[in-house]
């Protein structure tokens, strides 16, 4: 049992606090809160020091030295890079370590306090804002670096004596610990007796810093060992490759910069984060999943697995939801952009909800309640979903990619969906060459239950997903002609019917337009968006004019790279000795009239984007007004079941010092209705307009890129 346990109030005004560290002497606690302010509270007096405030919501990173004199901390800048400091606790005294020309992070210590590892980018203002699409797929290069804290100090690259290797201790690497923390141990004595030194010399630190022999590339997570190794993560870089499950490659190692060596050793592969025990003899890692294992720092790590599936705890529903509705409605009162709530008064809110709680019967009826009470802000983005609520078990039926017509009482194939090829993350069962499966074909049974068009065909799917299965089919309709064909099922066909349409769009535009104009369909405006923008209008950047699609456009980001693409301007054309084409620079790019066509689905960055398309004056918006939600989410934690409510923090505005855009949505220059009726008979009116709105502009268009070059010069030095 816990004896004189104190409580102590974290911050002086209303915040949410999150813990950090413990100080390595054990005596402090380090933590953070929602105002993004940076604390340290004595446990014995329960005193508090603010150490900082950082200038955005986007975080940043500490580290404490083993023997709690020091605590490191990266702050960002208006450059959106984040310099490094070390505050001395004793003194209050802070350092600027960097100089602000690059972005710094993962701070660590080393055993003794007399070195701050930590990573730094120089190519990281393409990457340095989350929520602009530009960032995307930028390779994140970093160097590794030691910064030795006191003027006497030694680097960890000093040159080494010619006979230094054959009098270095035996397996100094994984052994040397005991030693060293007992020297340590009578150090510390010896300093009690002795006028107390800092413990960081700021003057000339910026000459202090050492550049380890490593690669640049993408580090995290640095810690470092009882045996004075610097251990690491290396990411796989974005974007460079893309599985078969049509998903980015996401894959990480956990490395060691071996001191002694001085070189980088491969530790252990699929790690994501790491952190050291306290006494540094371990090693907390992170891998795939979540899953937690631990191991002893050493040139290999023999890591076991953290099993926390024996881990029970007894709820008493009632009492947790209590505290998740109450902590939903601190997170708004704690995170919500505008601290004052529009003017709602937001204590009389959780007044009006609270006493509704007792009366909640299912968790399902917390997150209905909780709803109500947010939507009385009436701002976008702000939901709650999630928690330890009923999940059915589902079944998951198989699927053949294909439409089926029932003709004379049996189940005929009507249209097949091909994965139109060029997407190897689809997989479309009939299409497969060998198959021998054609639309038009009637299928007779399914794994020798007989099919008839009575039948629901999926019941004879159920279960059967990923599966293979023996179909019979025939081309006559008779059983006499039937052959059997085994076909390996999937267990959805959302983006194989998807991309048809996506791919039936793009050929009805070339059609309709004599190839005068391409289409480009978005789906978001981040991960997804981005590599159909790249696939798709590259390759049609041949094309005059082009179609911007981006109905239903489910956002993500601030779709800047997009209009970046489309706005650039001509500026030069290359001539070769051979060959007939013409280059030109910028080599991807659309002069020609753009049209982009939206609906009341789209919305957030599906949002921004076609604001930033009209105010940039790139062309046309046809369609419907859009969803109006540019008030962004989110920086709260979970809640204690898992589940979420997400807080805008955010808001956008415009150039013109406004609030636009939320509640409000994005008006098209051309109002087109879907009508239902023209819907069901395979038209789109709102397409049909772009077409018919591109062609007009055509007419008057004059072409801006030369597709033959100027006369040959005949005059020498011209």
């Amino acid at each position: 049992m816990v004896k004189n346990k104190k409580r102590f109030a974290a911050n002086e005004s209303v915040a949410d606090a999150r813990l950090l560290h413990f100080t390595g002497d054990g005596k402090q606690l380090v933590y953070t809160d929602s105002k993004m302010n940076l604390w340290l509270l004595e446990l014995d007096s329960g005193n508090k020091t603010k150490v900082m405030q950082n200038i955005n919501m986007n975080g940043f990173n500490t580290a404490v030295s083993k023997d709690g004199k020091l605590l490191a901390y990266t702050k960002t800048n208006d450059n959106y890079f984040r310099d490094l400091y070390v505050y001395e606790i004793a003194s209050g005294e802070h350092v600027k370590i960097t100089d602000s020309m690059s972005h710094s992070t993962s701070p660590a210590f080393s055993p003794d306090g007399e070195l701050l590892y930590f990573a730094s980018s120089t190519n990281h203002g393409q990457s340095a804002f989350f929520l602009d699409m530009s960032t995307q797929e930028n390779p994140q290069r970093y160097g590794l670096y030691a910064a030795v804290l006191k003027a006497d100090g030694k680097s960890p690259l000093l040159p080494k004596l010619a006979d230094e290797d054959a009098v270095e201790e035996k397996s100094t690497d994984d052994k040397s610990a005991a030693k060293d923390d007992s020297k340590e141990a009578k150090s510390d004595k010896k300093s009690d007796k002795q006028e107390v030194k800092p413990a960081i010399d700021a003057q000339g630190i910026e000459t202090r810093i050492v550049a380890l022999p490593v690669p640049q590339r993408f580090y995290s997570s640095l810690t470092v060992g009882d045996d004075k190794n610097l251990y690491f993560v290396e990411n796989e870089q974005p974007g460079s490759s893309i599985e078969t499950s049509g998903r980015a490659l996401r894959d990480a190692s956990l490395k060691r910069f071996n001191t002694k060596k001085r070189k980088v050793e491969e530790v252990k592969s699929g790690v994501f984060n790491v952190r050291t025990s306290h006494d540094g003899k371990h090693l907390l890692m992170l891998s795939q999943g979540n899953k937690l294992s631990v191991g002893k720092v050493g040139a290999t790590v023999k890591a076991k697995a953290i099993n926390t599936g024996g881990v029970k705890a007894l709820i008493e529903p009632r009492q947790e939801w209590a505290q998740i509705f109450t902590e939903g409605w601190r997170n708004q009162r704690d995170y919500f952009y505008d601290a004052n709530f529009h003017g709602l008064d937001w204590q009389k809110v959780y007044e009006k909800y609270q006493p509704l709680v007792e009366h909640v019967g299912r968790r399902e009826d917390l997150n209905y309640l909780m709803r109500e009470m947010i939507s009385e802000m009436e701002v976008g983005h702000n939901v709650v979903y999630g928690g330890d609520g009923h999940r059915e078990q589902r079944v998951a039926v198989g699927l053949l990619g294909a439409d089926f017509v029932v003709k004379n009482n049996q189940y005929t194939v009507g249209k097949i969906y091909t994965g139109e090829n060029w997407n190897p993350h689809l997989k479309a069962p009939l299409a497969m060459p060998g198959i021998e499966v054609a639309e038009g074909d009637v299928i007779h049974s399914v794994d020798g239950e007989p099919l008839t068009g009575a039948d629901n065909i999926y019941r004879l799917f159920t279960g059967k997903a990923n599966t293979q299965v023996r179909l019979e089919v025939s081309k006559t309709g008779k059983q006499e002609d039937a052959k059997v064909v085994v076909v390996e099922t999937i267990s959805n066909e959302r983006m194989l019917r998807h991309w048809n349409w996506v791919e039936d769009n793009r050929k009805y535009v070339w059609q309709q337009t004599d190839g005068k104009a391409g289409y480009v369909y978005l789906p978001n405006t981040t991960t997804a968006g981005y590599t159909n923008f790249n696939r798709m209008f590259y390759p049609q950047t041949d094309k005059p004019s082009m179609i911007i699609d981006e109905r239903s456009n489910g956002g993500g980001q601030a779709a800047n790279y997009i209009t970046d693409v489309l706005s650039r301007q001509y500026l030069a054309g290359w001539k070769y000795r051979s060959g007939d084409m013409i280059l030109s620079t910028p080599a991807g790019a659309v002069y020609g009239p753009k049209v982009m066509l939206i609906d009341q689905d789209a919305g957030s960055g599906g949002d921004f984007l076609p604001y930033s398309f009209s105010r940039m004056g790139l062309g046309t918006l046809i369609g419907k007004t859009t969803w109006g939600g540019l008030i962004g989410v989110s920086a709260n934690r979970n809640f204690v079941d898992g589940g979420r409510m997400n807080v805008p923090h955010f808001r956008f505005f415009t150039p013109d010092h406004e609030w636009r855009v939320e509640n409000e949505g994005v008006k098209p220059d051309i109002d087109v209705e879907q009508d239902p009726v023209l819907v069901n008979q395979g038209k789109d009116p709102q397409l049909d307009r772009a077409i018919s709105e591109v062609l007009e502009q055509l007419k008057t268009f004059k072409p801006v890129r030369h597709t033959v070059a100027p006369a040959m010069p005949k005059e020498l030095g011209k």
